[in-house]
């Protein structure tokens, strides 16, 4: 189970972190491909509004699902503590 948990651990910081960082600097592919740049959206330049919609809006999506994500594994790792703790009192007298 301990195995488990660390494994499910580096998952899932591996995960967000891959999602995270392309999200954070999400102007930055306007830089590295110009071509995206053409174009506007809601009367605002694409380079400058797709940036801080993805940056504001899509960093809050993904921290609410990233903190319901790690909140259930830190569920996990509370029950699995508790379990080793509940075998270590009853060996103890």
């Amino acid at each position: 189970m301990k195995e488990q948990l660390y494994k499910k651990e580096l998952r899932n910081t591996v995960l967000f972190v891959v999602l995270l960082l392309p999200l954070g600097h999400f102007a930055q592919f306007f830089k590295l491909f110009p071509s995206l740049q053409g174009g506007s959206l809601w009367g605002f330049p694409v380079h400058y509004i797709v940036p801080i919609l993805v940056g504001w809006f899509g960093l809050l999506i993904l921290a609410i699902i990233m903190a319901v994500v790690l909140n259930k594994f830190d569920d996990e790792m509370d029950e699995y503590t508790s379990s080793l703790e509940d075998k270590n009192s009853g060996d103890t007298v």
